[in-house]
């Protein structure tokens, strides 16, 4: 195949000793047009991908450096690859470098993570040739106007529904503390394999997701929903499979940009009883009151209300008549009771909640409430067993002209049980 040539710059015919080694390097990695998706893809941790793992959007996207057969040095096309966001600074930086010393730096730009406009291919066609492929047209890529805490958590949950497990240290620190525990992250990564297996459908969606103030280190809280196809009866390439679904909630904590701790709780029961669809959140909300409400102090205030056993007199001033709770309609007093039935049931017991998340456009609150206390009666089929328990419930609440209308909430009674079981 021939091609057209521009004119061409005569400084170019005789490059410098330096440029010369540059150029031949280039000219050894470049790649034929039909082999360039194949090998500029990143690595897998497996060989096997279910094909029935539906395509998920990348969150952080990222860039691959294609060079041509027929030119020294091309433009590198932007590829919509899964690699993470440190990678597109590496390329850009690299790619930088060599036209830097080819005398095109002039030319080139590193893109900034803050620009909120697309980057697209530069075009050197005054001085090199042009050759006619599928690449040749411009792909552009629009970079996200603003990094944050929210989107490094959709990215943390991208790569665990993709596999890409060697990923994951762009997310985390190498030791976390999950669930109460130090760990490192290779011993993270292990249990999420268990439950995220490369043979396996399980998919996680983020359902609704908070995010603290930057004084708070912007924390992150999340509903999520776990997704699976159930084999039913004896496993063969035919077996009906069965969709299923269940909820978790995770709060997530972040130092210095990346994540430093999870605290994620699981619906045991739910996940058990292999319900078809999880409860969904409340769809449609009522605008806010006109004179807003402080809804930390309005929740340091409820939560006082419980703490001072208070349910009877007082608990009308923080919920409507109605709560829907976990998907059931109940009566305030109906409502009332869960919380005095675990009071009674644990002397002593305390509700601290460690981290009160906000989001006020929305009317929405989410905590991490910590329970202590000496079990006396049984609870949640438990028998008291003489000593104290520790355990946590993750709550999500949406309020109604300033009053809590909805809760959906998970507590930790796989712990509580475990602590009481032995």
């Amino acid at each position: 195949m021939s091609y057209s040539h521009a004119q061409e710059d005569p400084s170019l015919d005789e490059p410098a000793s330096g440029q010369a080694a540059l150029l031949s390097f280039i000219s050894r990695s470049s790649l034929s047009t039909s082999q360039e998706d194949d090998a500029l893809l990143p690595a897998r941790d497996d060989e096997f991908e279910p094909h029935s793992i539906p395509s998920l959007p990348s969150h952080h996207p990222s860039t691959t450096l294609t060079f041509r057969q027929d030119a020294e040095l091309r433009d590198p096309v932007l590829h919509n690859s899964f690699l993470g966001m440190s990678e597109l600074n590496d390329h850009a930086v690299r790619r930088s470098r060599m036209q830097e010393q080819l005398g095109h730096a002039h030319e080139f730009k590193t893109p900034s993570f803050s620009d909120s406009l697309p980057v697209a291919t530069p075009s050197y066609s005054d001085s090199l040739p042009l050759a006619s492929s599928s690449f040749d047209s411009e792909q552009t890529v629009t970079l996200p106007t603003e990094i944050n805490n929210k989107s490094r958590f959709r990215s943390f949950i991208d790569r665990i529904n993709r596999r890409q497990w060697s990923f994951l240290s762009d997310e985390v620190h190498g030791t976390i503390t999950y669930n109460k525990e130090d760990i490192s992250l290779y011993h993270f990564v292990e249990t999420f394999k268990e439950e995220f297996s490369h043979r396996s459908y399980t998919q996680m969606e983020i359902v609704t997701l908070i995010a603290g103030t930057p004084e708070e280190e912007e924390p992150v809280a999340a509903r999520l929903k776990v997704k699976d196809l159930t084999v039913q009866g004896p496993y063969t390439s035919s077996s009906h499979r069965k969709p299923t679904e269940y909820t978790r909630h995770m709060f997530v904590y972040f130092v210095d940009e990346k994540i430093s701790e999870i605290q994620d709780i699981v619906d045991g029961a739910e996940k058990r009883r292999q319900s078809p669809n999880i409860v969904p959140v409340p769809n449609f909300r009522p605008p806010p009151p006109p004179s807003s409400i402080d809804l930390r102090q309005f929740y340091d205030d409820y939560i006082a209300c419980i703490n001072g056993k208070t349910l009877q007199q007082d608990l009308h001033q923080y919920c409507k008549e109605t709560v829907v709770w976990n998907g059931a309609e109940m009566a305030l007093n109906h409502y009332g009771q869960l919380m005095e039935n675990a009071l009674d049931a644990i002397a002593g017991l305390r509700f601290v909640p460690r981290t009160v998340l906000i989001d006020e456009a929305k009317q929405q609150i989410a905590v991490r409430i910590e329970f202590s206390g000496l079990p006396i009666k049984p609870l949640c089929g438990a028998t008291p067993n003489g000593r104290r328990v520790h355990f946590a419930e993750h709550a999500f609440y949406w309020l109604e002209h300033g009053k809590i209308s909805h809760v959906l909430t998970i507590v930790d009674w796989e712990d509580f049980k475990s602590q009481l079981d032995y």
